[in-house]
């Protein structure tokens, strides 16, 4: 009978091993391989993950019958308004309220069989000039409240890097605090390096995870970042998680991210499926090292996306109403190329940080002459500006590649 069968708080703690350190879920060893994300919680069990972690009550409450009915734990996030997006921590009865709500979900969530630790507030020290004791001081109390009512799950805070600063203030501010935790994507080779440099020997969680951000990515002239492709992303996801494996003993586990789909710069950076269910290599890719088995080896993979005949590192650029080529090259499940969704969309103008939402851009209704497998022309947009040419190779209802290319369109 499992955990969650017997319907029964889980006592979780971080116990010092002769390794390191390491969480012990009903007194047996525990090593997170886990989805940050609140959908697709079936596919995550069946990929051999055990861990599902949240940002608010919200997406808890979406993701809890399903995280029950797997049996998978549960990383609670306690999501406080940052700074970033207007919340004032001097505030004192805007602080309050604040704090008021998150103690009525400690108390609904406390007693929850699944749980497996507190996550309190996510990147608060992003966009913050100065790190302000009072940011640090409200993570306090929602970590000391969570210690009188739950004695048996441990609480953690997130920072979006290795930030010194960030940890001498939680350090200094927050004792109830058991471990802090990372985001982490490109520079995830380096966090125990920059944590060894900095002496710091607590252990912590990988709470985010994946492919390059964003930020870490060349742009072009006119600042459109370069998306990988979904078979460049599960590459370095396969070489990533050689550094979550547990061989150093401050790394508790992690969440590779987004189990899910979003917005966020394009609406395929991040998401680990797309809005129709579809997983992509990266799936196929995180459940092999999760569960030391191979690779299904069914997701197309694209190894060249041009427009023009140029890469995205060419910077294309096009007049109005020129009649272009675009061609895509698989190097597996090739017959998908037949079937390729090809669309045209604005450069997002509704850039934020920290991965707040954002508003997608608007799709182009764009005609599209087939060429023969893998290759259509179409016109340029006729407005100057900045857009993207996405391509997907889908392979029935399970599994999808995708890429884009960004271009500008420019009349001189």
């Amino acid at each position: 009978m499992s955990l969650i069968e017997n319907n029964r708080p889980v006592r979780v703690e971080v116990r010092g091993t002769e390794n390191g350190y390491s969480l012990f879920r009903d007194g047996k060893p525990f090593f997170v391989k886990g989805a940050a994300g609140y959908e697709h919680i079936r596919e995550l069990a069946d990929a051999g993950g055990n861990s599902l972690r949240t940002w608010g009550m919200d997406q808890t409450e979406k993701a809890l019958p399903e995280v029950r009915r797997y049996g998978l734990s549960l990383c609670a996030g306690l999501w406080m308004v940052p700074p970033r997006q207007g919340f004032d921590y001097s505030d004192a009865p805007l602080r309050e309220s604040q704090f008021e709500a998150l103690k009525e979900q400690v108390r609904a969530l406390a007693a929850e069989p699944s749980l497996l630790v507190w996550g309190v507030g996510n990147e608060l020290e992003l966009g913050v000039t100065e790190l302000d004791p009072e940011v640090w001081k409200a993570v306090e109390a929602v970590a000391a409240f969570i210690k009188q009512e739950d004695s048996l799950h441990p609480v953690m805070t997130v920072l979006a890097s290795v930030d010194e600063a960030a940890l001498q203030c939680i350090e200094a501010y927050c004792p109830s605090i058991d471990f802090v935790s990372f985001n982490s994507y490109g520079d995830l080779e380096l966090v125990q390096c920059k944590l060894d440099r900095i002496g710091w020997t607590r252990p912590y969680l990988v709470t985010e995870w994946g492919a390059n951000g964003h930020w870490e990515v060349r742009q072009t002239s006119w600042g459109a970042e370069i998306e990988p492709s979904s078979t460049e992303k599960a590459a370095q996801v396969r070489r990533r998680y050689q550094k979550l494996d547990g061989s150093h003993g401050q790394c508790l586990g992690s969440y590779v991210f987004l189990w899910g789909n979003k917005q966020e710069r394009t609406p395929t950076w991040y998401g680990l499926f797309d809005k129709h269910g579809r997983a992509t290599e990266s799936v196929d890719a995180i459940s092999s090292l999760w569960s030391v088995k191979g690779e299904e080896g069914a997701c197309p993979q694209i190894s060249r996306l041009l427009l023009d005949s140029k890469d995205a590192s060419a910077d294309v650029t096009l007049k109005p109403g020129d009649w272009v080529e675009a061609a895509c090259e698989a190097s597996r499940g090739k017959d998908s190329l037949a079937d390729a969704i090809w669309s045209v969309a604005r450069e997002s103008e509704d850039k934020k940080v920290g991965g707040d939402r954002e508003e997608m851009s608007e799709v182009l209704d764009t005609r599209f002459e087939p060429l023969g497998e893998g290759r259509v022309c179409f016109s340029a947009p006729l407005v100057l500006g900045n857009y993207r040419l996405f391509v997907e190779l889908r392979y029935g209802d399970r599994w999808v590649a995708t890429a884009n290319i960004p271009f500008r369109v420019d009349s001189r």
